[in-house]
């Protein structure tokens, strides 16, 4: 029997290679990776949502995310912020006059729909959890520590209105120049009635211990999201599925019955327009009302989500956006009777 010579040896070496590589190539050309059955915008957790009009949404996270759709969310834009801080909430006046507050006394502003964004100086280092403007000129901004601050110039220049006390302040709404309301921890609210120069406390009995601060066995219950539909209607979200409402301003508030009390789940976010009202939340909680917040219910099962749902934001025409963890962007053409889930992760997923 002949023996194999060096040449043969390798020749029948580099065969075999070949064979191999080519099997493999074959392999996964013939099984390519299969896509995500699901949209992705960013992977991103987002925080604020303003909706300006059925086209027109602008959403705000972190890591500095601004993300803007022109078209009803059909396809978005990444806009660049000029930080890398979180950022908190987004308040729009039209469809190009903007602010955008974030960590450590972050403040964006735009007149161009985003194209171009400037950072403002607002003489504060504290976190701005939330801010509301009421046109071009007037417009505040309310983060820990107690702070509050207010522009009436656009935010060329910021002067401080802060009640200097150790509280966290989540949400502020002002129905016009004068009249606004804040939100925030311990079940605090505030209510002013000229432009923020003082603020007057108001509470809800119902959730605030009678006895002294020092004597409570636990604090009341952080409240995350105010909206007033006019001078007297307003309402309020917060933990242990909190909802308030009050109909003279804020002179007396009274706890709302709801389906998100059993679970004791954190409701982030409140809106209203005439009798229709929406909450969204922790595990992607929804409940909505259609006789002006007087019963409720839970209809979680639209929004298709078990992430938090932070902010939400409708427009006149019934058009809304919900945005929350992990990149979660949900829109509703029907003032809420359906969502579609523009990105995320869903938990279930329709075969089309």
């Amino acid at each position: 029997m002949k023996k194999r010579t060096k040449k043969t040896h390798i020749l029948y070496v580099i065969l075999i290679l070949m064979i191999i590589i080519i099997s493999g190539c074959k392999e996964k050309t013939e099984t390519p990776p299969s896509k995500p059955p699901f949209k992705f915008v960013t992977p991103t957790n987002l925080f604020g949502v303003d909706c300006i009009d059925k086209d027109n949404f602008f959403i705000v996270g972190f890591n500095s995310t601004i993300l803007h759709s022109s078209d009803s969310g059909k396809t978005w834009q990444f806009q660049k912020s000029g930080t890398t801080l979180n950022l908190c909430d987004v308040s729009f006046v039209n469809t190009t006059t903007g602010w955008i507050s974030g960590r450590h006394g972050t403040m964006l502003s735009t007149s161009d729909s985003g194209k171009t964004w400037t950072i403002q100086n607002t003489n504060t280092v504290k976190h701005l959890f939330a801010l509301c403007f009421v046109n071009k000129k007037m417009g505040w901004a309310v983060g820990e520590w107690g702070t509050i601050i207010h522009t009436s110039d656009g935010g060329l220049t910021w002067t401080d209105q802060s009640l200097n006390e150790d509280r966290q302040y989540n949400d502020i709404h002002f129905i016009d120049e004068q009249k606004g309301w804040i939100a925030g921890e311990y079940g605090l609210i505030y209510h002013t009635e000229d432009g923020g120069n003082t603020w007057i406390k108001q509470e809800c009995k119902e959730i605030i211990p009678v006895y002294d601060e020092t004597e409570w066995k636990s604090n009341p219950p952080s409240l995350y999201s105010i909206f007033f539909t006019d001078k007297n209607k307003g309402w309020i979200s917060g933990m242990d599925g909190i909802l308030l409402k009050t109909q003279d301003g804020g002179k007396l508030w009274e706890k709302v019955t709801n389906p998100a009390e059993e679970g004791k789940v954190t409701l982030f976010s409140i809106q209203f327009n005439d009798e229709k009202g929406w909450v969204v939340g922790q595990k992607g909680l929804y409940l909505t009302t259609n006789d002006n917040g007087k019963t409720w219910e839970k209809k979680s099962e639209l929004t298709n989500t078990k992430f938090w749902l932070r902010s939400m934001n409708f427009c006149e025409n019934g058009t809304g956006i919900s945005v929350g963890s992990r990149g979660t962007i949900l829109k509703s053409d029907n003032y809420g009777k359906s969502w579609e889930m523009l990105s995320g992760i869903p938990l279930t997923i329709t075969k089309h």
